[in-house]
């Protein structure tokens, strides 16, 4: 497994010495703690905005230890249509993509997303740079043996040129300070011919974006449970609007609303403040989706040109751009070098 790694300061091949791996060039020792091998540093592509990417990542380490959402039934089914209808794909197609491949999960997170593709993946490497990667381990023990654990930099990967067949990044890239770069840095471990997912946030209608990023100003310096309870009013009021309905009779294009009926809650949720509310999902898991939202510090959101100039910057073969209210959904394959 060693001849994939590279040094994450100077690129140079490792070695094991001891219980650790270190580099003979450079001297950096990369520790093992509780049995994950740790290559978390710091990007300098995102040096002038250290704190909030300490924040941000301790953020999803709280939360993803709090919560048990996308493990238990109602939201793992929740988690699973998100994916595929980000991509607007269905397992078949995750399968074709993935089935008997060597697969880079840089963001696992809680392991949720592994439930959709583990099961036809050959191998997984998938790494966080947050402390949410032990609770991934602990929540997919027993259900597959075919994932290795780390705790990395997606901005920064350790791992050499050309490493693997499928690059799965989700929900992830606009939390990095940094969205461009994490792109580029998948595409560099990407094999050529490899197939890369990735999605971002889209800008929102004006007044919703508006509103998020004041909530977030009140919150995201905040303790996380002190933030976790002020933002319970939010979720509370998307539940009750869940059953209602709207009827917009004529279009507003300065606020970007179309003439229609809408339910209620979905309209203020795209045109207004993210009142997130899925039915098949306890309370908690929801107030989980809500908190998620709000509490990171950095939480980038882009236009379809913006990404379309990424892709040909890069020179990635589009396969699909999926477009939806809420987010664009990249599948994409890198050319031969």
């Amino acid at each position: 497994m060693l001849e994939i790694f590279k040094c994450v300061i100077c690129s140079n091949p490792l070695k094991y010495q001891d219980n650790d791996i270190t580099c003979p060039s450079c001297k950096k020792v990369y520790p093992y703690k509780n049995n994950i091998l740790d290559f978390s540093l710091l990007s300098d592509k995102t040096s002038t905005i250290e704190d909030e990417v300490n924040h941000t990542t301790k953020a999803f380490g709280w939360q993803w230890k709090k919560s048990n959402m996308g493990h238990n039934d109602g939201s793992k089914i929740y988690s699973k249509q998100l994916f595929l209808d980000r991509y607007g794909i269905n397992e078949h197609d995750v399968a074709s993509y993935v089935k008997d491949k060597v697969v880079y999960d840089p963001a696992v997170g809680s392991g949720r997303v592994e439930y959709i593709f583990a099961k036809y993946a050959k191998e997984i490497y998938a790494a966080d740079l947050s402390d949410a990667v032990y609770e991934a381990k602990t929540n997919l023990k027993g259900k597959f043996d075919n994932i290795n654990y780390f705790k990395a930099n997606l901005l920064s990967p350790p791992f050499k040129d050309n490493s693997f067949d499928t690059v799965i990044c989700h929900a992830i890239l606009q939390h990095t300070g940094n969205t461009f770069e994490g792109i580029k840095s998948l595409t560099r471990v990407l094999k050529p011919d490899g197939i890369l997912f990735f999605d971002v946030y889209r800008k929102a209608a004006p007044i919703r974006d508006f509103t998020d990023d004041f909530i977030r100003s009140l919150v995201c310096d905040l303790e996380p449970q002190d933030a976790w309870d002020k933002l319970l009013p939010i979720t509370q009021l998307s539940q009750d609007l869940y059953e209602k309905k709207i009827t917009i009779d004529n279009d507003i294009k300065e606020l970007e609303i179309e003439a229609g009926e809408y339910n209620l809650q979905r309209f203020i949720y795209y045109k207004f403040l993210k009142t997130f509310w899925n039915e098949n999902m306890s309370f908690e898991d929801n107030h989980m989706v809500v908190f998620d939202w709000f509490y990171p510090k950095i939480s980038e959101r882009y236009t379809v040109k913006e990404v379309e100039q990424w892709l040909s910057k890069l020179n990635l073969e589009v396969i699909k751009l999926h477009v939806l209210e809420g987010g664009i959904g990249v599948i994409a394959k890198k050319h031969e070098e």
